[in-house]
């Protein structure tokens, strides 16, 4: 009996969520939209950077549920899956709520960031006990492994404040990592005695 193998669907959301993500976190850096009182400067481009954010975890949801359902989870990776679950939706309401009333007042809600926080909290823990689950489950082959590099960036993001950018970026990485090894792998065997040939 083989095992369970994740659609190109799951590999390209984890994939696209990843890429949003980073993008986003990316460009704020590139391009400062807020004052250092965290009042926002640039409203469409703030308005822009966390619509990144937000489709972006929005992917990320959409990848989480179909390895759910679709890797044959054992029950350590079904935790790890609700946990990043939980963890990526605070993601989304943060970023929601971030834009929402930046644009509103001219600044983030500081109460969002508690969200972000616990989001990010989760995620450490969830991606490991998922990362776990697709060991023993087989979907993703060696792919597993890249769940605990997310789970570690989550910790740091969390943990260090200024580590905080790598940290995501690690997490972000790992999860286009993930999505590349689901695509590999949902290859049908015909498209691989292509690759191989062609």
């Amino acid at each position: 009996m083989t095992a369970p193998v994740p659609d190109r669907r799951t590999g390209g959301a984890a994939l696209a969520g990843g890429l949003l993500l980073a993008a986003s976190v990316g460009a704020e850096l590139v391009h400062p939209v807020q004052a250092p009182d965290g009042s926002v400067v640039s409203p469409a481009l703030f308005a822009g950077y966390l619509g990144l954010w937000t489709l972006g975890a929005a992917a990320l949801l959409v990848a989480q549920l179909e390895l759910r359902r679709t890797a044959g989870l054992p029950g350590v990776g079904r935790a790890g899956a609700a946990m990043s679950l939980a963890g990526t939706g605070l993601l989304l309401v943060f970023g929601l709520v971030v834009v929402t009333s930046a644009l509103a007042t001219g600044a983030p809600l500081e109460a969002s960031f508690l969200a972000l926080a616990i989001g990010l909290l989760l995620l450490a823990v969830g991606s490991v006990l998922l990362g776990l689950g697709l060991r023993r489950s087989g979907a993703v082959g060696g792919w597993w492994a890249v769940l605990l590099a997310a789970g570690a960036g989550a910790l740091v993001a969390l943990l260090v404040e200024q580590w905080h950018d790598p940290g995501m970026f690690v997490f972000f990485a790992a999860w286009v990592l993930l999505g590349v090894g689901c695509i590999q792998r949902s290859r049908r065997p015909a498209d691989r005695v292509a690759a191989l040939v062609g």
